[in-house]
């Protein structure tokens, strides 16, 4: 029985590491994810020689032109023809 508490307390102390090393871990992960947000910022910042709010305009402007649906092929290539059917050799 005495061998068993050893082993439960062994065990409690592991368990016991272990979940500082985790508080510990995910401090330093949460450390380095807010640098490196900061880095893809800046590196923003330096792409579009802006920063702050007329930054995350602009990238909204950019989004919502990259979202708007654009005409199908058909359709374009019907505006810049010079004939008035589809296919004018369809007759």
């Amino acid at each position: 029985m005495a061998d068993i508490a050893k082993k439960i307390t062994k065990l409690d102390e592991k368990i016991g590491k272990l979940k500082e090393r985790i508080k510990s871990d995910t401090a330093e992960c949460e450390k380095l994810s807010e640098q490196k947000a900061l880095l893809i910022y800046q590196s923003l910042c330096k792409q579009y020689s802006c920063e702050g709010q007329a930054l995350a305009n602009m990238i909204a402007r950019e989004h919502e032109q990259a979202t708007m649906p654009v005409a199908d092929e058909e359709e374009m290539l019907s505006q810049t023809s010079f004939f008035e059917k589809k296919n004018p050799y369809s007759d």
